[in-house]
């Protein structure tokens, strides 16, 4: 494709956003211009940036977004559009949303609404020089908060609805494709503020739970396994804003769990189950881990800095799938039994996120509420625990080794140069907002 074909499409694209994006501007100038009329605010905010960088493809992200409140009475609205592509030989495929928010002030609280969809594109992925494919997803959401304020002490509910689905695709009349009849996640989060010696701080304990059903049908639609999800999140959380920086600590433990059934017959599956007469899936998971954050942000003139140090590690885990399969030959049949037995536990990260940039320079003197901030972020992780999924193929029970995910060459300790850019260029983003 020609420079010139690529900024047509690229202007096509951003088209329906800049039209939106002029409409507002003309709703809010002449309120915000009116003296003893509503007071309005607003930003227009954008960020992309790199999540994985090889040397024959990547996976980015885009994010474009608007943002306002008016007062009084305090009522904001806004959304957000964005993209995550991958470019990977082995994987290529994106996914666009938008989600969309509003909220209200009352004199207890406040109550925020969102709503929100995504699509994805066909993808196309290769497993041991296998291409599957599919023809896409989408899927919604909407959420509620209802954040309550009792002097020092604020209590914030929350939930949120979303279902999802996806379509035909490869292979999918054999292995069936994915669909989320519903996925909840609810809970609670209680904060607590005070301001002693001219620091404020603040603590936070909140519980997050999640609950989600999983099917996996075939193309005709027909039901093959059904999984059930269950999560939970405790979380505590503290802070010191005092002067020119601020200092956070978050200790959290997270809980898993998950419960697979069906089976592949004759009857859902009549097309690729041969030699199978019947496949009967049967698994189970458990896992917990906790996880420590340590974040701290200064200003120094017109610049702030913040570092985030933090780890997550899994302690404990019961994983086991039985599988039980009959198989039909020319002469006679054969009846096998496998478990497999996963050790997902010792596995772990640690993480650093460093950024850097101006958060709120005002751009003209003559408008002195116009602010433009911009600021750059660079992640870095190190996996732990994870090279012995890769040295026992999965720990199935009385099988040799299957083929690892990682390329053999990867697997000497040697760094290269390929791998050098991988880290350097993986985690890279860059964001701005104009405030007004």
């Amino acid at each position: 494709m020609s420079v010139y074909k690529r900024a047509l499409a690229a202007y096509r694209r951003f088209v329906p956003l800049v039209r939106w994006l002029g409409f507002f501007f003309c709703i809010l100038m002449p309120l915000q211009a009116q003296e003893n009329s509503i007071s309005v605010t607003g930003e227009i905010s954008g960020a992309a940036g790199t999540l994985w960088v090889e040397d024959d493809g990547a996976v980015v992200y885009r994010k474009a977004g608007m943002a306002f409140s008016l007062s009084p009475p305090v009522f904001l609205l806004g959304f957000d559009l964005g993209q995550v592509s991958s470019s990977l030989p082995w994987f290529n495929s994106s996914v666009s949303g938008l989600r969309g928010q509003c909220g209200i002030d009352m004199p207890a609280g406040r109550l925020n609404a969102a709503f929100g969809f995504f699509t994805q594109s066909p993808v196309y992925a290769a497993i041991d020089h296998i291409v599957l494919s599919n023809d896409g997803g989408q899927g919604s959401f909407f959420s509620l908060e209802t954040p309550l304020r009792f002097g020092s002490l604020s209590i914030v509910p929350h939930y949120l609805h979303g279902e999802a689905g996806w379509n035909d695709g490869d292979l999918y009349w054999f292995f069936g494709k994915p669909r989320i009849p519903s996925f909840h996640i609810f809970g609670l989060h209680l904060y607590y503020e005070q301001y002693i010696g001219g620091g404020r701080y603040k603590h936070g304990m909140s519980f997050s739970g999640l609950r989600a059903d999983l099917n996996i049908i075939s193309n005709e639609n027909e039901p093959l396994f059904n999984t059930i999800l269950n999560g939970g999140l405790f979380l505590y959380q503290c802070s010191l804003e005092k002067n020119k920086i601020a200092i956070t600590g978050m200790l959290g433990w997270l809980y898993a769990g998950a419960s697979l059934e069906g089976a592949l017959t004759t009857s859902n599956q009549p097309y690729f189950l041969f030699p199978y007469l019947s496949y009967n899936v049967n698994a189970v998971l458990e896992a917990q881990a906790g996880f420590v954050l340590i974040r701290f942000c200064g200003n120094q003139g017109i610049f702030r800095y913040n570092v985030d140090l933090g780890a997550v590690h899994v302690f404990y885990d019961r994983v086991k799938a039985d599988i039980h399969y009959q198989k039909k030959r020319l002469f006679g049949g054969e009846t096998g039994y496998e478990e497999i037995f996963p050790k997902i536990s010792g596995l772990g990260a640690a993480f650093l996120l460093l950024e850097a940039g101006i958060p709120a320079l005002p751009l003209s003197r003559r408008f002195t509420g116009l602010r433009f901030s911009l600021g750059l972020q660079k992640a870095f992780f190190l996996p732990w625990g994870y090279e012995k999924l890769v040295s026992s193929g999965g720990g199935s029970s009385g099988d040799s080794p299957g083929p690892g995910i990682f390329p053999a060459e990867e697997s000497s300790g040697a760094v290269t140069l390929s791998q050098i850019r991988t880290i350097l260029l993986s985690g890279l983003s860059i964001y701005g907002a104009l405030h007004w």
